[in-house]
């Protein structure tokens, strides 16, 4: 059985790719979304091995047959620490587990172990899920260490989708997406935009005169847009072609080597959404450099 199984398929080839790259200079906050909720921890875990793994493989990923990497996969490195804010005190207390609730008493040790040296010669990982069910005075705690840089330790915030987050807590993150498992849905309201952007993808034509129109685009249907996209490049990146679309085939488009910085595109998009950006600047600041891309730079 392969380390970190639930991400081992080809659908999780970009997100591994991504999270090499990130190695080389960890972010301090690393918000996983999408996917379920293990192929979100399994993401976080491969992440942690990503920034300890002594003997890091060809490709700058962790090499997964060292102790180093069997036991992030397990959960039982000291160097990865994991907290979730559904787990009750009464359970945490009953059945201490690799994942400890979010509670005063767990926040406390873990602020103390933040001002220790990691163990290994890598970094401290800590983990955090359901962060949006608990609004506690821990989760507040633990949050405000989000804003301390700290050389030696990084965080990871799990969630099915960012908005489920205070914005504040999401623009201190690099958000990275991962395949949804409905990657293969569409929604019929959203295909004439989506057939909009892949004609100009591929033409320069055909999108501003709909982004301009009165009142025709909000936040909330330019989300649901940069949404399709993402799950449309998902397809794309997994060679899924069982049921393509036209703004599928536009994206198969763009250079291979090229793809990975689109997806960091798409995030970016969904930022500026939340920094309240004109919905209609956001799309077609996005579409303008997709189509450059597709044109060759």
């Amino acid at each position: 059985m392969p380390l970190f199984q639930d991400i081992s398929t080809p659908d999780f080839d970009r997100i591994r790719e991504v999270l090499h790259r990130l190695s080389a200079n960890p972010p301090q906050v690393l918000l996983l979304e999408g996917g379920t909720g293990p192929q979100r921890l399994a993401a976080a875990r491969y992440w942690a091995a990503c920034v300890n793994c002594p003997q890091p493989g060809s490709g700058g990923g962790p090499c997964l047959i060292c102790p180093t990497c069997m036991q992030i996969d397990a959960g039982e490195h000291l160097d990865v620490l994991a907290y979730d804010g559904r787990i009750s005190n009464a359970d945490d207390e009953a059945h201490p587990g690799p994942i400890r609730a979010l509670n005063m008493d767990n926040i406390r040790e873990l602020k103390q172990k933040l001002r220790d040296a990691p163990h290994g010669q890598g970094r401290r990982v800590v983990l955090l899920m359901g962060v949006e069910q608990n609004r506690s005075n821990a989760a507040n705690a633990l949050l405000k260490a989000l804003e301390e840089p700290s050389p030696s330790s990084c965080f990871v915030l799990l969630a099915a989708q960012r908005e489920q987050l205070l914005p504040t807590l999401v623009s201190r993150s690099l958000c990275l997406t991962l395949p949804w498992p409905d990657s293969l849905s569409r929604d019929p309201a959203l295909q004439p935009w989506e057939e909009a952007l892949a004609l100009f993808i591929t033409s320069g034509r055909g999108l501003f005169e709909r982004t301009g129109a009165r009142n025709a685009l909000d936040a909330r249907l330019a989300g649901q847009i940069l949404l399709a996209c993402q799950k449309s490049m998902s397809r794309v990146m997994s060679g899924n072609d069982d049921a393509l679309c036209p703004l599928d085939t536009a994206l198969a488009l763009l250079p291979r080597e090229k793809r990975v910085q689109c997806c960091f595109w798409f995030n970016e998009a969904q930022e500026a959404l939340g920094f309240n950006v004109t919905p209609a600047r956001v799309l077609e600041a996005l579409a303008a450099r997709l189509h450059v891309t597709r044109m060759g730079d």
